[in-house]
C-alpha cells in the first residue's frame, strides 16, 4: 500500500483486502472510509479512490508481471458492490489464517510436529501491526480481531510445545503475556503447566492465587472450573489435564448435542441478505473459535419487526457444528401479552433445563442458580439465543466473564450494561434484500414487475416483518396483482392496517413495544408522530412535547433505548415512517386530536421565534416586516437561550440542519389550519431560502403567503409576500411569472407608501430587465430605487442599488460608469462588514474587465473572491465566480481546470434551476472547447445554450449563444451558417442596446470576412 498516498485510499484498499473475492456494497465501504458518518458525496468519492487504485493495481502487475497483467490483482464492479479478485495468498492476511487453520487440522489429527511447522511459517508472516498508521474505528476494531486471531494462533502453537515437552522455552513468552492479559484464564492455564513442568512449582502454585486476585479486583467474579480443577490437580500431584493435554491421536467421536436439537432458521422467517449485519454478528467468530478463542455475548439490537430473532436463529444454525455440545433458544418475554417478562432465576432455570442438567440437579437458591449457569456456559460450547431480552439484569447474572459458549441475545432496548457484548444494531433492509425477501415468500411465477415490488417494499417501510406480512397475504390471495396490492398500500391512511395475514400485523409487534412505556413515554411518543419533517432536533422536540430541555433528553434516551426512535447523527431524532403512522393512529384512536393541535402549535411558536432570530442575524439589514407577538409559551425565552443562536456560524448551521423540516413544518401547517402561521414562516425564511438557492421551495411558501394575506385584505403583507415570490421566480428564471408578481408587488408597495418595499420591488425589476435585455427600463428603474434608498439614509441597500447599477452600465458598454459604480459601492459593504456583498462586488468588478478584455486583472479578481469566500458565499454565488474565472484561463494551457471549473458550476445551475446561468456557462464551455480546436463539441454547447436561452427569453445569453455557434461554425469551415448565426447575434444585441455582445459578435464576423478574402 505504500504507493496509495491517501489514508481513505490505504483504508479502501486494505477494506477490499480483508474481505478479498467477496463483493462489498458501496454502503459498507462508505462506512469502513468516514465511520459510519459518509458525507452525501461518499459514492463519489469511493469511485474516485477506486480508480486511482485501479490505476496504481495496473502500473504495479505491468512492473511485477509483464507478460501477464492479469493474473495481478483488480477492482471488480458490479450491482453497487466493488470486490478485489486476487490469489488470497497474496494478502498476507488470508495466509496467515489459512495456515493458522491448517495448523489446527494438523494438531487435531496427532501430528504436532507438521502442526508445529506450519505454525511457525505463519508467524514469520506477521510483522509489526497490522494496518499500521491507518486511522478510524472500523481499522481500530480490524486490528484487535487480528490481534485476537494471533493470540489464538500463538496460544494454539505453546500448547503444541507443551505437548512436546518444551516447558521451559515458553515460560518468558507466557510471563509477558501473562503481564498483558491478567485475567486471561487459557494464558493462566498455559502458565501453570510450564512452570509445573520446568520444575519451578512454587512459581507454579503462585499463578492461581494471582489470578485470583486479579479477577475479583477487576471483574468481580472467581475464576472458572477448568482453571480450578487444573490447580487442584496440582496440589494432590495428579497427572496435569489441562488445556495443552488431549487423547492420544485417532479417529475423534463427534460430540454428542445436549439440550436441544441443532437449530434451524424459524418457519415462516426467511433470511434474506444481512450479510453484513451477520458478519458483525459473528465478528470473526468462524476463524477465532477454530483456532480456541472465546466467544463473547452478540447483542442483537433493533426496532419491532427488524429481524432480530431471524437474524439470530440464522446465525445459531450456521455456527452449529463449531458449538455442537447443545442448543438453547429461550423467548424471555419482554414483549408477550399478558405476561411479564421472564425474571433471571427463571431464565436460568430454564436455560439449565434446556442444556439438558437434570431437574434434582438444579439448585434453588439464586446465587447458587447463576454460578451453575455461568460455568456451564464458560465450559460447554454451545449456542444459546435469548430472545426478547427486557433488561441486562434479566441476564446478566448468569453470563461467566469468558464463555465458551456462543451466546446470542435479542431485544428492543439498547443493553448498554450487557459487559463483555458486542452490540449488532439491525437497521431496514436496503431495496434489493427487501424486493429479494419478498420474492422468496410469494414465489419468482407472480414476483413479475419488479418496479412494482420496489413500490411495495417501500410502502412497508423496508421493514422485514411488514414485508413478510405483505408478502404472505398477497400470497394468499391469487387474484391480486402486485399493482392492486401497491394501491392498497399507497392510501393516505390505513397502510398499517393493510399490513395484516392471519394473526400477525406490524401494528400488534408496535403496541407490544408501545404498552410496555410508561405514560409520559408513550406521550412523547405519540406527540413526536405530529412533526411532519424527516427528524427532529432535542429542542424542536422539547417545544413539540411541551418539556424542558433536560426532560425531553431523558425521554428520547428512553425511547431510543427501545428503538421506538432513532438517531442517525447527534441530538437528531427520527421515527421510522410505520411508526410514525402508528402514533397517527395512536392520536386518533384515543382522542389525542386536542394534544396533538397544542403540540403542534408550540412547535410553531418555537420555530417561528428561532427563524426569525436566525435570520436577524444572518442578514441584519434584509428587507423584512416585524414579526408579531404570538402567545408566549411557557419556557419559550428559555428554550430560545438554551439553542444558542448567538453567532452567524450557530444560526446558519441550525437553518442548514432544519432546512427539510422548516419547509416540511411550513406545509402542513397549511394542511392543519395554521395558513397565518405558514404566511410568517415563509417570510421569515425569505434570507435564508434566496441564499442557498432553495428557489423551488421557496416558490411554494411565497405563493401560499401571498394567497393568505390576500385573503385577509393585508395588502401591505401581501406585497412583501409578492415581492419575495418575484424574486424567487426571476432566480429560477421564470421571467414572465416574476414580472407579473412583481409588478403588482410594486402597484400594492405605493398604495400603502412603503418605501423600503417600493424600492425593492424596483430594484428587482429592473435586475429582471436586465436579464431580458431590456436595458434602458431597467437602469431607469435601478436608479428610482437608488433615489428612494439615499432619500431614507439607508445605506447598505444604497450600496446594493450602486451594485445593480454597475451591471447595467457594464451590458451597456458604459464601462467607467459601471467601475465608478461599483468602486463607491465596495466601502458601504466593507463599513458594514458584509463579506458575502463585498465579495459579489469584487466579482462584479472582475466580470467587467473580463468584458473589456482585461483578462489578467479579471483572473486576479476572481483567485481573490474564491480565496477569500470560505463560508461567506453560497454554493450558487461560488458557481457563478467558477464560471467566471474559468472564462479567464489561458487555453490549451489550462483547459482542463477550465473545463472542471465549467462543469462544476453547471451541476450547481441545474440543480437548483438557474437556466439563465447555465447557458452562460455553456457559453463560456462552448468558448474554451473551440480555442483548444475541439470545435464540434464547442457547437454542441452553444446549441444547448440557445435553447435554454429562448426558453426563458433571456437575450444576452441568446445572442452569445449565436455568436458562439458562428464561431464554430466557422470553425468547421461552414462559413454560410457562420455569417448567419453572427448576423443574428448582432441584430439582436443591437435590438436591446447589449453594445458589448454587438462588438463581440462584429469583431467575429470581421475576422470570418477577412479570412473569406485571404481565401479568395
Amino acid at each position: 500500500m505504500s504507493a496509495i498516498r491517501t489514508d481513505k485510499g490505504r483504508r479502501l484498499l486494505a477494506a477490499l483486502a480483508v474481505d478479498v473475492g467477496r463483493p462489498l456494497s458501496h454502503e459498507l465501504l462508505a462506512g469502513r472510509l468516514w465511520d459510519e458518518e459518509p458525507p452525501p458525496s461518499a459514492v463519489a468519492s469511493l469511485y474516485s479512490h477506486v480508480s486511482r487504485i485501479r490505476r496504481q493495481l495496473r502500473m504495479a502487475g505491468a512492473v511485477e508481471s509483464p507478460g501477464s497483467p492479469h493474473d495481478f490483482p483488480t477492482i471488480e464492479s458490479r450491482s453497487h458492490t466493488y470486490a478485489l479478485r486476487a490469489d488470497s495468498h497474496s494478502i498476507d492476511w488470508h495466509r496467515f489464517v489459512d495456515l493458522s487453520k491448517n495448523a489446527r487440522r494438523l494438531a487435531d489429527t496427532g501430528d504436532d510436529i507438521q502442526a508445529r511447522t506450519v505454525l511457525g511459517r505463519a508467524e514469520e508472516i506477521w510483522r509489526g501491526e497490522p494496518l499500521a498508521g491507518l486511522p478510524g474505528s472500523w481499522a481500530q476494531s480490524t486490528r484487535a480481531t487480528m490481534a485476537d486471531q494471533r493470540l489464538a494462533t500463538t496460544l494454539l502453537r505453546i500448547e503444541i510445545d507443551l505437548r512436546l515437552g518444551r516447558f521451559g522455552e515458553v515460560v518468558p513468552e507466557l510471563t509477558a503475556l501473562r503481564e498483558e492479559r491478567p485475567t486471561d484464564e487459557r494464558v493462566a492455564a498455559h502458565l501453570l503447566v510450564a512452570l509445573h513442568g520446568a520444575g519451578r512449582q512454587a512459581e507454579a502454585l503462585a499463578v492461581y492465587p494471582a489470578v485470583v486476585r486479579r479477577l475479583h479486583a477487576d471483574l468481580g467474579t472467581g475464576p472458572g472450573a477448568a482453571l480450578t480443577r487444573l490447580h487442584e490437580r496440582m496440589l494432590t500431584g495428579a497427572p496435569l489435564t489441562g488445556p495443552a493435554a488431549r487423547t492420544p491421536p485417532g479417529p475423534r467421536p463427534a460430540p454428542v448435542p445436549r439440550g436441544g436439537a441443532v437449530p434451524s432458521p424459524p418457519p415462516g422467517r426467511h433470511m434474506i441478505g444481512r450479510r453484513d449485519d451477520l458478519r458483525r454478528l459473528l465478528g470473526g467468530t468462524e476463524d477465532t473459535v477454530e483456532q480456541g478463542g472465546v466467544v463473547t455475548v452478540s447483542a442483537i439490537l433493533g426496532m419491532a419487526g427488524v429481524g432480530k430473532t431471524t437474524l439470530a436463529l440464522h446465525a445459531a444454525h450456521l455456527m452449529r457444528h463449531r458449538f455442537p455440545e447443545g442448543y438453547a433458544h429461550l423467548n424471555l418475554g419482554a414483549h408477550v401479552v399478558n405476561q411479564r417478562p421472564l425474571t433471571p432465576p427463571a431464565v436460568a432455570t430454564a436455560l439449565l433445563r434446556r442444556l439438558g442438567v437434570p431437574a434434582a440437579t438444579i439448585p434453588l437458591d439464586s446465587e447458587e442458580l447463576f454460578a451453575q449457569c455461568a460455568d456451564l456456559l464458560a465450559t460447554r460450547r454451545a449456542v444459546v439465543v435469548l430472545d426478547d431480552a427486557a433488561t441486562a439484569a434479566q441476564i446478566r447474572p448468569l453470563l461467566p466473564t469468558a464463555p465458551a459458549s456462543l451466546v446470542f441475545v435479542t431485544s428492543r432496548r439498547r443493553l448498554a450494561e450487557l459487559p463483555g457484548s458486542r452490540p449488532v444494531f439491525l437497521d431496514i433492509l436496503p431495496v434489493d434484500d427487501a424486493v429479494a425477501l419478498f420474492t422468496s415468500v410469494v414465489g419468482r411465477e407472480r414476483a413479475d414487475d419488479r418496479g412494482r415490488i420496489v413500490e411495495i417494499v417501500d410502502r412497508c417501510g423496508l421493514l422485514p416483518l411488514a414485508i413478510e406480512i405483505a408478502a404472505s397475504r398477497f400470497k394468499a390471495r391469487p387474484s391480486w396483482t402486485l399493482a392492486h396490492l401497491a394501491q392498497r398500500l399507497s392510501r393516505k391512511t390505513g397502510r398499517l392496517a393493510e399490513i395484516r395475514h392471519d394473526t400477525e400485523s406490524v401494528a400488534r409487534a408496535f403496541e407490544m413495544s408501545y404498552r410496555s412505556l410508561p405514560v409520559e413515554q408513550q406521550e412523547a411518543f405519540r406527540l413526536l408522530g405530529v412533526h411532519p419533517g424527516p427528524d427532529i432536533g432535542l429542542h424542536a422536540a422539547a417545544a413539540l412535547l411541551g418539556r424542558p430541555v433536560d426532560e425531553t433528553d431523558h425521554l428520547l434516551e428512553a425511547l431510543l433505548h427501545c428503538h421506538l426512535v432513532q438517531e442517525h447523527t447527534p441530538e437528531r431524532y427520527q421515527l421510522h415512517d410505520l411508526l410514525k403512522e402508528y402514533a397517527h393512529v395512536l392520536i386518533r384512536d384515543e382522542g389525542g386530536e386536542e394534544e396533538a393541535g397544542i403540540a403542534l402549535r408550540r412547535l410553531l411558536g418555537f420555530t417561528l421565534r428561532a427563524a426569525d432570530q436566525a435570520d436577524r442575524l444572518l442578514y441584519p439589514r434584509r428587507s423584512r416586516l416585524a414579526l408579531p407577538t404570538f402567545h408566549q409559551l411557557p419556557g419559550m425565552e428559555t428554550l430560545l437561550y438554551e439553542l444558542d443562536l448567538d453567532s452567524n456560524d450557530a444560526a446558519r448551521e441550525w437553518l442548514d440542519t432544519e432546512q427539510a423540516g422548516l419547509i416540511a413544518l411550513a406545509t402542513h401547517a397549511r394542511a392543519a389550519g395554521h395558513p397565518e402561521a405558514t404566511a410568517w414562516l415563509a417570510h421569515v425564511l425569505a434570507g435564508h431560502l434566496d441564499a442557498q438557492a432553495y428557489w423551488s421551495e421557496a416558490h411554494q411558501l411565497h405563493q401560499a403567503a401571498a394567497t393568505y394575506w390576500r385573503s385577509a385584505s393585508n395588502d401591505r403583507r401581501e406585497a412583501r409576500a409578492l415581492i419575495n415570490l418575484g424574486a424567487t421566480l426571476a432566480n429560477a428564471s421564470r421571467y414572465p411569472a416574476a414580472q407579473e408578481a412583481l409588478q403588482r408587488g410594486l402597484t400594492l408597495a405605493r398604495a400603502e407608501r412603503d418605501d423600503d418595499a417600493t424600492a425593492e420591488a424596483l430594484s428587482l425589476l429592473g435586475g429582471l430587465l436586465w436579464h431580458q435585455g431590456t436595458l434602458v427600463e431597467a437602469l431607469a428603474l435601478q436608479e428610482e430605487a437608488l433615489q428612494i434608498r439615499r432619500d431614507n439614509g439607508d445605506l447598505w441597500n444604497t450600496a446594493r442599488c450602486l451594485a445593480n447599477i454597475g451591471i447595467v452600465q457594464r451590458t451597456l458598454g458604459n464601462s467607467t460608469l459601471a467601475l465608478s459604480a461599483y468602486k463607491n459601492a465596495l466601502p458601504l459593504a466593507r463599513q458594514f462588514r458584509d463579506r458575502t456583498f463585498e465579495m459579489r462586488i469584487l466579482n462584479n468588478i472582475g466580470d467587467l474587465h473580463l468584458g473589456i478584455g482585461e483578462l489578467a486583472a479579471a483572473r486576479a479578481e476572481f483567485e481573490q473572491v474564491l480565496a477569500g469566500a470560505k463560508n461567506s458565499m453560497s454554493s450558487f454565488d461560488l458557481a457563478v465566480v467558477k464560471a467566471n474565472l474559468a472564462a479567464t484561463l489561458t487555453i490549451p494551457d489550462e483547459l482542463e481546470r477550465a473545463v472542471g471549473l465549467y462543469r462544476q458550476a453547471l451541476t450547481v445551475f441545474r440543480s437548483v434551476g438557474g437556466i439563465k446561468h447555465e447557458a452562460d456557462a455553456l457559453n463560456g464551455l462552448g468558448h474554451v472547447l473551440r480555442t483548444a480546436g475541439r470545435a464540434a463539441e464547442a457547437r454542441d454547447q452553444h446549441s444547448t445554450a440557445l435553447e435554454l436561452a429562448r426558453s426563458v427569453g433571456t437575450t444576452r445569453e441568446e445572442a452569445a449563444a449565436l455568436r458562439g455557434l458562428g464561431l464554430a461554425e466557422a470553425a468547421l469551415g461552414d462559413t454560410a451558417a457562420a455569417t448567419g448565426h453572427l448576423s443574428a447575434s448582432i441584430a439582436l444585441a443591437a435590438q436591446v442596446g447589449a453594445a458589448d455582445q454587438v462588438d463581440l459578435a462584429t469583431e467575429a464576423m470581421a475576422g470570418i470576412q477577412k479570412h473569406m478574402q485571404s481565401d479568395g
